[in-house]
């Protein structure tokens, strides 16, 4: 029996180099668009996390006003400063007021703890309430608004550290002092940047 010539499928049989490229291209553009989702979602659990902690901050200086009669004071005295940086000194002053005998932390856990800036007083490590990206949260008592701390952050993007002039913020209608009669908690946010548009706060800043 004479067998008929069958096409020949060599050059079909497989990928072309130009479509194994179009493939790789097309999945690091797939593998692209996943990973700036999922980069965008974990940004905004961190802000919904951050937001929380804020709340239980608040929460916790309502029940220290209520015992003690006032919040806590957002800066050092002379002595305590002595052998500490001058970075992050609000929100160490109100470590030091709510971990200490009887207060202890007032519910709060140690785990939002760090020592950021690696200071000590007294041979005892000043330590920071931090945000969900690790950075120092600022801290002002209402007698200290209008005043200048320094905070260091680590930059979002580069991770490199950023020095930053905090001050209180002001109500956006009223231009009086926002929390006015309170205090003021404030996160750098995602970028670990203080002053920009994604800093989150325990008060209104629209």
């Amino acid at each position: 029996m004479k067998l008929r010539n069958l096409p020949h499928r060599g050059a079909q049989a497989g990928f072309t180099l130009v479509e194994i490229l179009a493939v790789i291209v097309i999945l690091s553009i797939l593998m692209g668009v996943l990973v700036f989702s999922l980069g965008n979602a974990q940004g905004t659990a961190n802000e919904k996390l951050t937001e929380a902690r804020l709340t239980a901050i608040s929460a916790a200086l309502g029940t220290y006003e209520g015992d003690m009669g006032d919040y806590p004071i957002s800066h050092f005295s002379d002595v305590t400063t002595s052998s500490a940086s001058a970075t992050n000194q609000g929100i160490e002053a109100l470590v030091q007021a709510l971990w200490k005998e009887p207060m202890l932390g007032l519910g709060l856990s140690d785990d939002i703890l760090l020592n950021t800036d690696g200071d000590r007083a007294n041979n005892e490590p000043l330590l920071e309430i931090v945000d969900m990206w690790d950075n120092p949260i600022a801290y002002f008592h209402r007698t200290d608004y209008g005043q200048h701390q320094t905070y260091v952050t680590q930059d979002g993007e580069t991770g490199e550290d950023v020095e930053s002039d905090v001050v209180a913020r002001r109500h956006p209608v009223t231009d009086r002092w926002a929390n006015h009669q309170k205090f003021q908690l404030i996160s750098a946010g995602l970028d670990g940047r203080f002053g920009t548009d994604d800093d989150l706060c325990n008060f209104k800043t629209e």
